[in-house]
């Protein structure tokens, strides 16, 4: 007799990632770029993981000298200056920039020459 052996952990990540997402109010079109590019990636698929078992990244994985941590910051460094805030507030949605730094990352690692020149910019408000 044959044993078919089904492993559901890629459902119940992607299921995760929708209903996180859509929390977020991100949304499903979002929810499936992300999906794809942590598919693409494997070590994002990981940290995505990690990320929803442990509520923070475990930040292993590096890219042309960045880690998700210096994205992560990068990113907040952006919503503060969107926002007109000085630091991080409460109403940062957490969740939302671990999705966008994941995507962040995704976005990096398909066009480094791209997001590298994005990252080495000013922090001008014009730089955006």
């Amino acid at each position: 007799m044959s044993y078919i052996i089904f492993d559901s952990t890629k459902v119940k990540v992607y299921e995760a990632l929708k209903g996180v997402a859509a929390d977020c109010g991100k949304g499903e079109e979002f929810a499936e770029k992300l999906w794809e590019g942590v598919i693409k990636y494997p070590s994002l698929y990981d940290e995505l993981i990690y990320y929803f078992q442990n509520g923070m990244i475990k930040d292993a994985v590096y890219f042309n000298g960045y880690s998700l941590t210096d994205l992560y910051v990068h990113r907040i460094d952006r919503y503060n200056i969107a926002n007109d805030t000085g630091k991080n507030t409460a109403a940062c949605n957490k969740d939302a920039m671990i999705l966008e730094t994941i995507m962040d990352m995704v976005l990096f690692m398909d066009d480094p020459e791209k997001f590298g020149k994005r990252l080495n910019d000013g922090r001008g408000m014009d730089k955006m």
